[in-house]
């Protein structure tokens, strides 16, 4: 019986240091646990809620064409004080184009900045993106968004638009009407952008790479897309030159009537073998700036042929002569027409020549 009482109290005394044993163990567990969870909180914390992870997903979103998924990832919409921009660069196929333009895009960054390095044709880029702490998930993670100064806006200018009856540009294949000769264009940082006015008289193209969000928001670059004639233009101006030297030679007389070219002689002129030669049409050539259409050439020469007979002797003459000649071209817009018109500059009165 002494025995038995004895060994009731070992097991007695063995219980709470058993009890206690397991607590500790618990409780080490949970520090454990608490100390791997905060270590998971910071891992996750540095590796996916960054300002690199930030400009990641609003790449991505870019480069999908999807601009309202990547607004989704601002902090806040830009504003642009006293500005009037269109948005066709912030999303549908204007954008898929710019993704498309944009090659070998790599996302890198520190704890303040994302940045962004990618090429565009044969060049390379690098531009910030810069990012900003839009506060906490959960308590714990930090969430960083893509700065409101990501979108930006730059200005198209297209000298002569108005006198060239040119009311659009094409901004990645979609188009953008124009106020007088300018528009204003809002864009994701980065974008490329093709400019171009494809219209049947004028032509012209320009490119641009949306880098480096501006420091103001009112201000902005601006890229100047030059127009310059169509090969339609071109020729037209050449048929119509041709046209007007083919009325002169068709008057054999040595003054051709409203014609800028003309000989006087005192010899007897048999006046079915005159003979008006023009030069190439395509020596004067058509250009157009901000000023409008211009016409340009070096020198104009037309040469006269005939036979006669010396008004003394009597002898047979073939004369051929040199007769330097100006023209008078004007060249205007009306709708979508072009009127080209042709005169001779000074062009004296006709006198025809006869036995």
């Amino acid at each position: 019986m002494d025995r038995v009482a004895h060994d009731d109290g070992d097991a007695a005394e063995q219980k709470p240091a058993s009890a206690y044993g397991l607590y500790l163990g618990w409780g080490a567990a949970l520090l454990l646990a608490v100390i791997l969870a905060v270590v998971a909180v910071w891992q996750v914390n540095e590796r996916v809620y960054t300002p690199e992870a930030a400009a990641e997903h609003y790449w991505e979103a870019l480069n999908q064409g999807e601009g309202r998924e990547a607004l989704g990832f601002l902090s806040s919409a830009p504003e642009f004080d006293q500005v009037t921009v269109d948005h066709v660069l912030l999303d549908g196929d204007a954008l898929q184009r710019s993704a498309e333009l944009v090659e070998g895009a790599q996302i890198g960054g520190d704890e303040d900045m994302a940045e962004v390095s990618f090429i565009v044709g044969s060049e390379n880029y690098r531009t910030p993106l810069p990012t900003v702490l839009a506060g906490t998930t959960w308590g714990f993670f930090d969430d960083w968004r893509v700065a409101p100064s990501a979108i930006t806006w730059f200005e198209v200018e297209v000298p002569g638009a108005p006198q060239g009856g040119i009311g659009q540009v094409q901004v990645n294949g979609a188009p953008v009407n124009l106020d007088e000769e300018t528009a204003r264009l809002s864009a994701f940082v980065p974008s490329a952008v093709e400019l171009s006015v494809d219209s049947q008289w004028l032509v012209g193209s320009a490119e641009h790479v949306v880098v480096h969000p501006p420091q103001d928001q009112d201000s902005a670059e601006r890229v100047t897309l030059d127009l310059e004639a169509s090969e339609a233009a071109v020729e037209l101006l050449h048929t119509e030159i041709q046209e007007f030297f083919d009325g002169c030679s068709e008057e054999q007389v040595l003054m051709p009537a409203g014609c800028p070219v003309g000989v006087t002689t005192n010899h007897q002129v048999n006046a079915s073998t005159i003979d008006w030669q023009f030069p190439d049409p395509e020596d004067v050539t058509l250009s157009f700036d901000a000023e409008g259409w211009h016409i340009s050439y070096e020198s104009l020469i037309a040469e006269v042929s005939y036979e006669a007979r010396h008004y003394h002797t009597g002898e047979q003459l073939t004369e051929t002569e040199q007769v330097p000649f100006d023209l008078d071209v004007r060249v205007g817009a009306s709708g979508e027409d072009l009127i080209i018109t042709v005169a001779g500059r000074d062009a004296a009165p006709a006198e025809p020549a006869g036995w």
